[in-house]
């Protein structure tokens, strides 16, 4: 569902502001196309891939592979057919993604890459972001994903000033985010940053509640010595919380664990 909105004059003269929902039946007998990575492991975790129509968040701490994730399912999407659009606030390797996409330029044309330098650019860039997606929904390369790798950066960076202020952003954001996976029916994946919780000296995601309940699935992605990863189920509609998988990374992309 979705609001839709109409200025109306009346008799007076006057402009009268009328709202009302436009509904989408949602088909129960159709099943959802999902987004995958393409490694086993990760597709039978997440059972078949990234849910388009929400936003997934992938959490954890600087290294353990977070970019390498939203790379790889961009590069998923392209090679679909469909087109990328990866917001970066930390600093985009190019010669990682043509690793990942084994050079293939073909792909990598169709990868839209926007780096930002602010908050206020963050903002600009997913309006516009909006705009352009919706402006190529009918065409031959359509949008398939939307990334913000890293949403939670610049508001880090606010952490000590107006509380409210920062949180008036964090909804401003995520409803852009929602309304782009909801209308456009495809997956929007935001990766997020840790800190350390002194109270019960655990490391949670930075925005805690305020992120977290846009979320309908988070993934917490963990480093482990040797090389290991793992990824678990933080939270999700359908799957088993808890739930988790191993992996490495290596030059191709991932190598699951077995």
């Amino acid at each position: 569902m979705r609001w839709e909105v109409q200025y109306k004059p009346t008799y007076a003269g006057r402009w009268l502001y009328v709202m009302w929902w436009q509904m989408e039946k949602i088909k129960l007998n159709e099943s959802e196309y999902k987004t995958m990575s393409g490694y086993p492991c990760i597709d039978k975790l997440m059972e078949g891939g990234l849910e388009p129509g929400i936003i997934t968040e992938f959490y954890g701490e600087g290294g353990a592979g977070k970019s390498n994730l939203a790379m790889i399912y961009s590069i998923s999407a392209l090679k679909n057919g469909n087109s990328a659009i990866y917001i970066d606030s930390e600093g985009f390797s190019v010669e990682r993604f043509r690793s990942i996409a084994n050079g293939d330029m073909e792909l990598i044309n169709h990868m839209n890459i926007y780096r930002v330098k602010s908050l206020d650019d963050q903002y600009l860039a997913l309006i516009k972001s909006d705009k352009l997606i919706g402006e190529k929904r009918e065409s031959k390369n359509s949008f398939g994903i939307m990334v913000v790798d890293s949403f939670t950066n610049f508001f880090r960076m606010e952490a000590g000033k107006d509380a409210s202020a920062r949180m008036e952003g964090y909804e401003k954001q995520l409803n852009i985010l929602s309304g782009i996976a909801l209308k456009y029916k495809i997956p929007v994946v935001i990766t997020n940053q840790i800190y350390e919780d002194v109270n019960n000296s655990t490391l949670e995601p930075f925005g805690g509640f305020f992120i977290d309940h846009a979320m309908k699935a988070i993934y917490r992605i963990e480093k482990f010595s040797g090389g290991m990863r793992r990824i678990t189920v933080e939270k999700h509609r359908s799957i088993r919380e808890g739930s988790y998988t191993g992996f490495r990374i290596v030059d191709s992309g991932i190598e699951c664990e077995v």
